[in-house]
Order: structure tokens, then C-alpha cells, then sequence
């Protein structure tokens, strides 16, 4: 009996349009925080604000570096500012 092996199981399933759920659910969360932005805060502040989140939001939807996501360079940079880096050698 023969059966059929998926072939690229490592890509996401794309389940909003183009977007995989991931990319839909940073989008999402960029959306209603800028909409509670809105509704707070004058014109100004909110372009102050908005920019830089709106920003973080794409590049954690959309950005790859070295075919891996933002949001696992960001894992890496929190684990190397938050670990020891002095190490030390000591036969037994």
C-alpha cells in the first residue's frame, strides 16, 4: 500500500491570504495597539509612538534574517544581554 509524503512540512500553512497565522496575529496586535494609541493620545504623540511600534510590528510579521524570524533574533539578544559572559576555565 502507498502512501503520500508531504513534501515541505517545514513551511507554514498560509491561513489568512498570504499570511501564515503568526504573521496575521503580530498584525492584529500591532493593529489594536495603535488603535488604543488613537483614541489617547493627540496627533503628534501618536506619530511619535506609533511609528516605532507600527515598525516592530511588520518587522516581527515580515523580517527574516538568515531565513530564521525577528522574533527568534530578538530570543537570542535577551538570552546573550541576560546570561554571564565570563567564562572560566578550571581543570578538575
Amino acid at each position: 500500500m502507498q502512501f503520500r509524503v508531504p513534501q515541505f512540512i517545514e513551511i507554514e500553512d498560509q491561513i489568512i491570504g498570504p499570511l501564515t497565522i503568526k504573521q496575521f496575529l503580530y498584525l492584529l496586535a500591532g493593529v489594536g495597539i495603535l488603535t488604543i494609541l488613537w483614541f489617547y493620545l493627540t496627533l503628534v504623540a501618536f506619530l511619535l509612538i506609533g511609528l516605532p511600534i507600527s515598525i516592530f510590528m511588520l518587522a516581527l510579521a515580515f523580517y527574516k534574517v538568515n531565513g530564521r524570524p525577528f522574533i527568534s533574533l530578538i530570543g537570542s539578544f535577551v538570552k546573550y544581554i541576560t546570561k554571564p559572559k565570563l567564562y572560566l576555565w578550571r581543570k578538575k
